[in-house]
């Protein structure tokens, strides 16, 4: 679908090419200036990888998805993004136009931070929200402002996604993402940049994760039946970031999936073993309970050992034990964004496994728009600035 072009000396041209541009700008008659369309400059720093979480990361073996190649993936080299601007009542205004992209990283798949500058056309009022589309296979047209909203954008048939299996994590395949973020108050100064907040990106799959540390036990096969087709790029009706990013991992989720009707496919898919022997695969969302009742085309997932060849042992979604609040042991769960499963199984005697899940947040990305940042970071952004103004 796209492919990948790591070469920084790219964004060392951009920066030269910006600073003549600036410096071609400010050569230019008063008269002919004053005749352009007023456009404000805007500058995003886009961290492409590990986040500084806004909630404590638990103990243990936890993944932060920095530690694999593409989990953290945004497809820049095509432009393969839209910045959008909202008002309050989630109508559209208007859209970033990129300029330049600084490359911060050294980390082409993993862990890639860019300083983003860019403009849009006209003022916006001071109370806005920025929204964050990354990785689609299409983007919306034909926007219309003050009618077209954030709804309208998350539930059309372009902001589906073809779920293909064996889906693999690669800069042909990224993983579809969604983020957006009220700024409130904002002042824009003509002919310097405005930096914005924080936005946290949420990934349009989630991750399971299948583990057995027993040594009496060794996993063979895992598979899993039953699976959605399509997957929507964006959840429907998450309009700010308190809708997702809550603080804690108990509570850091969109609290409906987002599916489509009839997308369902009733065959088994085959999880993809890893060098530890654990096992993994990636899955758009999937309905499994309808409140506390598991639905017929629940997911499901299938485990076969060495030990027990002849046998097979099915997995579902559910509680095993220490269910979160407001659920019990046995109630099962629905398969969602940006969440992280990693069912654990383990030797019972000899004769059956037992089984215990974890659910986390899928550690959201962070487009880090300057401000907020340590004092060394700081320190760089403002030099970077300083250059960029120059």
């Amino acid at each position: 679908m796209y492919g990948f072009i790591p070469r920084y000396a790219m964004g060392i041209v951009a920066l030269l090419a910006s600073v003549l541009v600036a410096s071609c700008d400010k050569e230019r008659d008063p008269e002919i200036e004053s005749q352009e369309p007023a456009q404000m400059r805007v500058g995003f720093r886009i961290a492409l990888g590990g986040t500084q979480a806004v909630r404590t990361t638990p103990a243990g073996d936890y993944d932060d998805a920095t530690g694999v190649d593409f989990e953290n993936y945004i497809d820049v080299a095509h432009k393969n993004y839209r910045i959008l601007f909202f008002d309050t009542e989630n109508r559209y205004l208007t859209s970033f136009r990129q300029q330049d992209f600084i490359p911060l990283g050294d980390d082409p798949v993993r862990s890639k931070v860019y300083e983003v500058i860019g403009r849009i056309d006209g003022r916006l009022p001071r109370d806005f929200k920025v929204v964050v589309l990354a990785n689609w296979p299409t983007y919306p047209e034909g926007l219309t402002a003050g009618k077209t909203t954030i709804e309208d954008i998350c539930t059309a048939a372009g902001s589906r996604y073809a779920y293909v299996p064996p889906f693999v994590c690669s800069e042909e395949t990224p993983i579809p993402m969604y983020g957006v973020r009220l700024c409130e108050a904002v002042e824009f100064t003509p002919q310097t940049v405005t930096y914005l907040g924080t936005v946290h990106l949420l990934r349009a799959m989630a991750k399971v994760q299948v583990v057995c540390p027993a040594a009496e036990w060794t996993l063979e096969k895992v598979r899993l039946k039953r699976y959605n087709r399509t997957g929507y790029c964006a959840p429907s009706g998450v309009y700010a970031e308190g809708d997702y990013v809550k603080g804690d991992h108990a509570s850091d989720y969109v609290e409906e999936v987002h599916v489509e009707e009839g997308a369902v496919e009733e065959a088994s898919i085959d999880f993809r073993k890893l060098s530890d022997g654990s096992f993994e695969i990636y899955l758009p969302e999937h309905r499994n309970a309808d409140g506390k009742v598991r639905r017929a085309d629940a997911a499901q997932i299938v485990v076969k050992f060495e030990e027990r060849a002849d046998k097979e042992y099915v997995v579902d979604f559910k509680y095993y034990g220490d269910p979160p609040a407001g659920s019990q042991a046995g109630d099962p769960f629905d398969v969602r964004r940006n969440c992280y499963y990693k069912f654990k199984l383990s030797n019972k005697g000899v004769a059956e496994p037992s089984v215990s899940v974890d659910v986390y947040p899928y550690d959201q990305w962070e487009l880090r728009p300057g401000f907020g940042v340590g004092d060394e970071e700081a320190e760089e952004t403002t030099e970077r600035r300083r250059i960029i103004e120059a």
